[in-house]
């Protein structure tokens, strides 16, 4: 049905006449009786078809038609003119008009001429109508291509960039990130792109809390923070959570509800892409793992490894490979059988496999050598997870089943990316100088492991009648001798600069004397310490007059003796390991000082051990 015609003429004659004419022919009508009116309905109504005199006070018809197709350049104007008035009805059908006619107007002229400028009206809505359609059908069209694409990729890395840069690209959106739900239930950041500042951008969030109620409606939402208008999309398979996706920065400045729409669909396809890519590459690590050990193989590890260094280069990202050997296992073979062999090397994946997370890797790169890869973990992180492995492995059953008769001498290595290498052999290599370091080491030489922490300080720091200590050029050094009276307050002061100068360095310190006292170095170099100090400090000894402090952590120790004849400084960050263990005498203060980390780690450990100390 035609829309309705706007009458405007300031004869009220003229004005009544056409409605009527125009109704008799089933036509709506409304009337007004001057440009401005005419302006102001318009406004308020869409005509398919304005019908106005030409000579009108103030807005005539030549300027109302101007008007009116400055706002719709499709509108059709019938323009109505004196008989006389020739030159004027030139002029009216140049402005644009549909047509001209002149007073008194004859009825079937005037249906004519309607019907034929609503004819014209007519066509054009169905041209746009189907231009509209079409674009609509390309569009999802479009929609569907990128939905069936990310339902048919099994590379989940690639799937997760791809989600980014699909979503962005039907929402006009310049950035965008991506958080996926994580074996643990948390959602992880995945990818991201565009604008944004990573540094922002939560690493980890709980699907609990606030998002709660959002991602239980499973419905896209609209926000906006201090820069840019926001669109949050859950990604939902079967009723569950597996991600949310965040756009911004429009490119018109703002979302629309098509952005959302269209988002959703895509999310929703998304989320089962998510799942299959889950699902495929838990069937591809069945068949890459060692039958033995169900350990990954050597290929799939260095594969996946190398998705981990494009991941870390491009998102600023830190991980750390760590390689462990069984230096004994080819004895074992020869003096206890391939039966015991084998026995070894399950027990001591398994001790592995308990203690890594879902997103680590372990692999085996041959009979006696492991490599583990750990994910946005530092180098300190590392050296962390080595200590906790080796002790896992000593209280694994097949493992001490077979050290009752031989110990299998494990031995492990850790390296950072990029700290140490910014591709996969730099850091295998890095590992590998590390354990040479720990082989050489005089934890290894001396057999220091099982050793309580006080025996282990005795032997250490000997006297002056003890025969010297090994050496290994492969090893970092270690002294003991005479040292001088204020090298203990010396080292706490640097070590405090150090800390300052570097606040969010991960490290762990451990200053043990007879008495915790407010005026000792360490103390008081750190009395200004930021809140967001990385390292953790501990103070050991007998309570003085350090009740608190922000940086350190006292640890009252009443009434024992060994601390009470001893200082030391056990100090182990991810670029220093340091330890000096010092008796004051009568004549000269007599010490042992190292920085062979292997020590300095095996020393704090036991400390831990033996004061039931939390480790980091």
């Amino acid at each position: 049905m035609a829309g309705p015609i706007l009458v405007v003429d300031d004869d009220l004659f003229f004005r009544q006449l056409a409605s009527d004419m125009l109704a008799r022919h089933g036509h709506r009508v409304v009337s007004v009786e001057n440009g401005t009116a005419a302006l102001e309905e318009a406004a308020r109504t869409p005509f398919d078809l304005v019908i106005t005199d030409v000579v009108m006070p103030g807005v005539d018809g030549f300027a109302l038609t101007a008007r009116l197709r400055e706002r719709d350049p499709d509108q059709e104007v019938i323009l109505v003119s004196q008989r006389t008035d020739i030159k004027g009805s030139e002029m009216a059908l140049r402005s644009g008009a549909a047509d001209c006619l002149a007073k008194p107007v004859d009825e079937a002229d005037l249906v004519l001429a309607v019907d034929r400028a609503l004819e014209r009206a007519a066509l054009r809505k169905e041209r746009a109508q189907l231009r509209d359609e079409n674009m609509e059908f390309a569009r999802f069209h479009n929609l569907h291509q990128r939905c069936l694409e990310l339902i048919s990729q099994s590379d989940l890395e690639w799937l997760q960039e791809r989600i980014i840069s699909e979503l962005s690209a039907v929402c006009d959106a310049q950035s965008a990130a991506l958080w996926v739900l994580d074996d643990r239930g948390d959602l992880v950041l995945r990818a991201y792109r565009g604008l944004l500042d990573k540094q922002f951008l939560a690493e980890r969030m709980s699907p609990e809390g606030p998002l709660a109620s959002r991602l239980k409606d499973a419905q896209p939402w609209f926000a906006r923070d201090e820069r840019s208008a926001v669109l949050y999309v859950p990604l939902m398979a079967t009723g569950e959570i597996v991600g949310l996706a965040q756009l911004s920065d429009p490119l018109a400045g703002d979302f629309r509800q098509e952005h959302s729409r269209d988002a959703r669909v895509l999310a929703d396809f998304a989320a089962v892409g998510v799942k299959n890519g889950r699902r495929m590459m838990a069937l591809q690590r069945l068949g890459l793992r060692d039958r033995e050990t169900a350990a990954y193989n050597l290929s799939y590890f260095t594969d996946y490894a190398s998705k981990e260094i494009y991941k870390a280069r491009r998102y600023g990202r830190t991980f750390s490979l760590l390689t462990f050997s069984i230096d004994n296992l080819p004895l074992v073979r020869v003096r206890q059988g391939a039966a015991d062999a084998k026995k070894a090397v399950r027990g001591i994946i398994k001790a592995l496999s308990k203690i890594i997370r879902d997103s680590d890797v372990i692999a085996k790169a041959s009979d006696q050598e492991f490599y583990l890869l750990l994910p946005e973990t530092d180098f300190f992180g590392a050296m962390m997870f080595v200590r906790r492995a080796v002790a896992a492995v000593r209280e694994e059953p097949e493992v001490q089943d077979v050290e009752q008769r031989l110990p299998l001498a494990l031995v492990g290595g850790a390296s950072t990316f990029p700290k140490d290498g910014e591709d996969f052999d730099e850091l295998v290599h890095r590992c590998r100088r590390r354990m040479d370091e720990r082989r050489a080491s005089l934890q290894r030489r001396l057999m220091l492991d099982g050793l309580p922490f006080w025996d282990e300080v005795d032997l250490l720091l000997g006297t002056p009648n003890s025969p010297k200590l090994p050496v290994d050029d492969r090893a970092e050094p270690s002294r003991r001798g005479k040292v001088a009276d204020v090298l203990f307050d010396e080292l706490q002061a640097e070590i405090a600069r150090e800390l300052m100068r570097d606040p969010g360095s991960r490290g762990l310190l451990y200053v043990g004397g007879p008495e915790i006292r407010s005026d000792l170095p360490i103390a008081a170099g750190l009395e200004s310490a930021p809140p967001d100090l990385s390292s953790r400090i501990y103070l050991l000894g007998r309570r003085m007059d350090l009740e608190s402090h922000p940086a350190l952590t006292p640890v009252f120790l009443e009434g024992d003796e060994r601390v009470a004849r001893h200082e030391f400084i056990l100090w182990l960050s991810e670029s220093a390991a340091y330890a000096l263990i010092q008796r004051r005498g009568r004549g000269a203060t007599w010490g042992f000082h190292t920085s062979d980390t292997a020590v300095v780690d095996g020393l704090i450990s036991k400390l831990q051990a033996e004061y039931d100390l939390q480790p980091y």
